[in-house]
């Protein structure tokens, strides 16, 4: 059954679980995403979510998806942007993803009867929804991953063997480009990254994964969409109890991993329009004190330590919370030094990421680290 979020108190948790599962990343801060959603709402639209078995197994979809990282605090002189014809900005963010599906329908001649968010966020899943809702095209309760991810080529369709090209990128200016083919998933990524720095940054609309519904099932996280609502719920409902943290345990089985307060952060790379790579440094508070805390970003956290001890990894969710508030703090500039946070973490939604191709995806050793997978419920006990 088609499931219609029509009150704005359900997108707020609505958005507020995405951004929670979103892991850091997903393309924006969780108000990002209830700024976009919620004046609909209030003008009396509503957002439909349909089951992967609603829709028809020879039904076109796609994955859509924003490409980006680390802007720089200082723009580029106007100067240099119109020596490349860059005067006007033609697309939002939003329109840039949906010139984007249509883009990839048109050069594969193909019909789109839905789509797919490619990842868990608060802003990549909210502008799945509004770039299905200017094509009238229903979004699937579904999305690749069940988290957010740094990279194309880290979904659970290419576990199965289904890579993103062809692909169409289209940035804020109205430069379109398409991908026909790579020689790799990881490669796919690299070229619309160089994309958004060719563009200047802010944001590249992307899509892929084209498929028909009876093949894009294998890759689906069936039910994310509404579990990001249960998991917005129990933050919400957390907010007024003496252990913030018991309904989101009892929603997700995870735990908290440590509660401290932020020192710095420490960037590792200033290549911009790329990546936004650094680690939070974070002190013990309660009953952490006197221990210390680091967690690896790449977009999304990555690695936890704590005093030296690796605590949890990716594929699994590790989310920085505001320890007052509940809120899923972004690794957009969120965790700033003396805010007091909590680190939880929680098992990947897919067991699929668990596999041995799931690990060598999203595991440390595909970041670089000398270790393996380190599962977060055998340790920090």
């Amino acid at each position: 059954m088609a499931t219609i979020l029509s009150d704005v108190k359900t997108i707020e948790d609505f958005v507020t679980g995405l951004a929670f599962l979103g892991t850091g990343g997903g393309g924006g801060r969780l108000q990002d995403g209830i700024d976009l959603l919620a004046p609909l709402i209030k003008a009396g639209k509503s957002i439909t979510l349909v089951s992967p078995d609603e829709v028809s197994p020879d039904t076109w979809s796609c994955a859509v998806a924003s490409w980006g990282g680390r802007d720089p605090d200082t723009p580029p002189p106007a100067a240099e942007l119109a020596s490349f014809g860059l005067v006007k900005e033609k697309y939002t963010l939003v329109e840039r993803m949906v010139q984007a599906a249509r883009e990839l329908a048109e050069f594969r001649n193909v019909r789109l009867g839905a789509v797919v968010s490619m990842e868990l966020g608060s802003a990549a899943t909210v502008g799945t929804i509004l770039t299905g809702m200017a094509l009238g095209l229903p979004t699937v309760d579904s999305d690749y991953v069940g988290r957010a991810i740094p990279e194309a080529g880290q979904s659970k369709m290419d576990i199965h063997g289904m890579p993103p090209t062809p692909m169409a990128f289209v940035d804020r200016w109205g430069n379109v480009t398409l991908v026909k083919s790579t020689v790799s998933a990881v490669m796919a990524d690299r070229l619309g990254r160089m994309i958004s720095v060719a563009a200047y940054g802010k944001g590249v609309g992307g899509t892929g994964y084209l498929a028909q519904m009876k093949d894009s099932k294998r890759g689906f996280i069936r039910g994310s969409l509404l579990t990001s609502i249960k998991v917005g719920e129990a933050l919400r409902e957390g907010k007024g109890q003496k252990d913030r943290l018991a309904p989101l345990v009892k929603v997700t089985g995870g735990r908290a991993l440590f509660t401290g307060e932020a020192v710095a952060t420490d960037w590792e790379s200033d290549e911009a329009f790329m990546f936004r790579k650094f680690t939070y440094r974070i002190k013990g508070t309660g009953a952490n004190a006197g221990q210390a805390c680091r967690i690896w970003v790449k977009n999304e956290h990555h690695v936890v330590w704590v005093d030296e001890r690796v605590v949890a990894t990716s594929p699994d969710i590790i989310v920085v919370l505001d320890a007052a508030t509940n809120q899923p703090l972004s690794t957009r500039g969120d965790v700033t030094p003396d805010r007091q946070v909590v680190v939880f973490a929680m098992k990947a939604l897919d067991p699929d990421w668990h596999s041995p191709q799931g690990i060598e995806l999203l595991g440390p050793r595909h970041f670089g680290f000398d270790f393996d997978y380190v599962p977060f419920d055998t340790t920090a006990r």
